[in-house]
């Protein structure tokens, strides 16, 4: 009976991960990776970046928390607005995205929050979708589901390592092509863009 509920238990931990997913490799550029895993929230992949970037985390911290910002760096971000400031650390934005046509663009709020470890020099950010924070507007779809973790450490004076993780399920009719543009290049542009932000602050 013993063996049996080991052997139980067993196949349960196993199916427990497979469930979680296995991130793979799905792009490797420049010295940015991107993986993708089976999401358990939405029904697209969940998307993971790591890289190491020029800079100190006080740059990407001010970098991060410029939201007006996000436009000259982030894929396809056709503006991006302050709406609420608790405090550095904890705020709302607002973001649209641009979505080539026939599909609408995207929009959403969002509720940042960031764990700064200044001992570690480091940094935990934190930005959810905040799906009932405002009325949705005409010929936009609002994203209700996203979730994107930045993890930023220092590698040394001049080098930092980034992990940035999403999940995303950005509603309506998405086509394969339109996601893989969110999936592949998107992350590869971002990237891209934050290292040459970032090395023109050197």
């Amino acid at each position: 009976m013993k063996a049996f509920i080991t052997v139980f238990l067993l196949l349960q931990y196993v199916a427990s991960l497979r469930g979680q997913g296995t991130w793979v490799l799905t792009r490797n550029q420049d010295g940015i990776k991107i993986y993708s895993r089976h999401s358990e929230r939405s029904k697209f992949d969940d998307v993971k970046v790591e890289a190491d970037l020029p800079g100190n985390v006080s740059q990407m911290l001010s970098i991060l928390t410029d939201v007006a910002s996000y436009p000259q760096w982030a894929y396809a971000t056709k503006k991006c607005t302050l709406v609420k400031k608790m405090s550095i650390y904890d705020f709302i934005y607002y973001s649209e995205i641009e979505v080539p046509w026939p599909s609408s663009n995207r929009d959403l709020y969002a509720h940042c929050k960031i764990n700064a470890n200044h001992d570690a020099h480091s940094f935990k950010l934190i930005a959810e979708a905040l799906k009932d924070y405002a009325p949705q507007k005409k010929d936009i779809v609002r994203i209700l589901l996203s979730k994107a973790t930045w993890n930023v450490s220092t590698v040394s004076d001049k080098m930092i390592h980034v992990e940035y993780f999403l999940e995303l399920d950005p509603g309506g009719t998405v086509p394969a092509w339109l996601l893989n543009l969110f999936s592949t290049k998107g992350p590869i542009e971002t990237f891209t863009n934050l290292k040459r932000k970032l090395s023109s602050m050197n």
